[in-house]
């Protein structure tokens, strides 16, 4: 039987950090996945690791492909997944045990929802936290931050995807090899169905030297890009007398900042200064469903289910 969510994990030359990504998948509190390893054509030893690491669980396969960029190999993610879900996770990211079984009960929850984010915890190359991301929760707020350039409004690492509606929509972009494919896929998406984040943490996003979307001059590369994608977006949905620019996000709140504060110190290690950053949070922001979460993080009560 086919399971219900195909993990998918591009990599190329990750043999540093996929030892771990593969480690936190497999520890995953819901069971009846596949892990889906899509090799572009690493040179590496990333194939070896994942073989050490996995052992003989028939749950992870391996597809080794030839190199062709990172839209190719999510396309080919697409193509070889047997699951109606699709999870993404990046090769140096993690996901927490529970990520999956709270996104699996939110999709069967929500028909109209045709992703589920989260948020996620942002660590450096010795896994120390560092920050946070996932700052917009609904539809209304993901798509209004797309259509002002921002291609991480939800965390490509950290979403579920109905496979037959990335499918409907034409898949990820073949010409975007090196960046913007997430955001131009979430453009589209979002022009099918609802696309949601969860306030839960159920990621760790690894920054490093290697990130594509980091280091020098990588702003300057991304932006035709995503002006590209807006343009197009713009297009499609008919929307005229307004150019494709990418607009500066708004400041966060000081309620906003003391949660993300509160949230990096705990996963630090620091219970003490979290749960003073927190009632700072929560008395600015009582009702916000993302600092009701981290109240209850780091607390230590159980997260909550849909």
């Amino acid at each position: 039987m086919a399971p219900r969510v195909s993990v998918v994990m591009p990599v190329y030359n990750g043999e540093r950090f996929i030892a771990e990504a593969v480690r936190s998948v497999l520890a995953s509190e819901f069971r009846d996945y596949e892990l889906l390893i899509l090799d572009d054509g690493s040179t590496d030893g990333s194939v070896a690791v994942v073989r050490r690491v996995a052992g003989d669980d028939a749950r992870v396969r391996i597809i080794v492909l030839p190199h062709g960029g990172i839209a190719a190999t999510r396309n080919a993610g697409l193509e070889h997944s047997r699951a109606d879900y699709i999870a993404n996770l990046d090769s140096d990211d993690a996901m927490f045990p529970h990520r999956l079984a709270l996104q699996v009960a939110y999709l069967d929850a929500h028909p109209e929802c045709v992703a589920v984010g989260s948020r996620s915890v942002v660590v450096d190359a010795d896994s120390k936290a560092v920050g946070m991301v996932g700052r917009y929760i609904t539809h209304e707020n993901i798509d209004r931050s797309l259509l002002e350039g921002n291609g991480g409004a939800i965390g490509n690492d950290s979403a579920m995807v109905r496979k037959k509606a990335a499918i409907a929509v034409g898949g990820y972009a073949p010409q975007l090899q090196t960046s913007g494919e997430d955001h131009d896929m979430w453009l589209r998406l979002a022009e099918a169905g609802r696309l949601v984040c969860l306030p839960d943490v159920l990621n760790r996003y690894r920054i490093h030297q290697s990130n594509t979307s980091l280091g020098e001059g990588s702003k300057e590369r991304r932006l035709p890009v995503t002006l590209d994608n807006l343009a197009r977006a713009f297009a499609r949905r008919g929307i005229t007398g307004r150019e494709p620019v990418k607009v500066s996000p708004t400041p966060m709140s000081a309620g906003e900042k003391a949660r993300d504060n509160a949230l990096t110190l705990y996963y630090q290690g620091d219970r003490r200064g979290a749960a003073m950053r927190i009632v700072t949070a929560a008395v600015a922001h009582p009702r916000t469903p993302a600092i009701a979460n981290a109240v209850l993080t780091i607390i230590g009560a159980a997260p909550p289910t849909w």
